[in-house]
């Protein structure tokens, strides 16, 4: 499948996934479920950062002082917005040096 093919294929099941929860509307989550859903965005995360330090030959040093930077940001605010941003600045700068 071509690169084009792929993202178009994603995007049509995002939106048929968002269009799926927009339809109902009435239907109340167990909350069970509903704390076990408030981690994947954190588990996402946390499997992008272990794969990209485990799985790539390139990554040094570099992006281990980066996910140190974004772990101290993100422990200071408690935002997972400054964590990446951070992380991001902090890999981009070191690779730089």
């Amino acid at each position: 499948m071509s690169d084009l093919g792929l993202i178009v294929t994603m995007g049509a099941g995002v939106y048929l996934l968002r269009l799926a929860g927009l339809s109902l509307p009435a239907v109340t989550i167990p909350p069970d479920w509903e704390r076990a859903l408030r981690f994947i965005p954190v588990s996402l995360i946390s499997a992008l950062v272990v794969i990209s330090l485990a799985g790539n030959d390139r990554t040094g040093w570099e992006g281990v002082a980066a996910v140190a930077v974004g772990a101290v940001v993100v422990h200071r605010t408690r935002k997972m917005w400054t964590c990446i941003a951070s992380g991001l600045i902090a890999y981009w700068l070191l690779r730089l040096v």
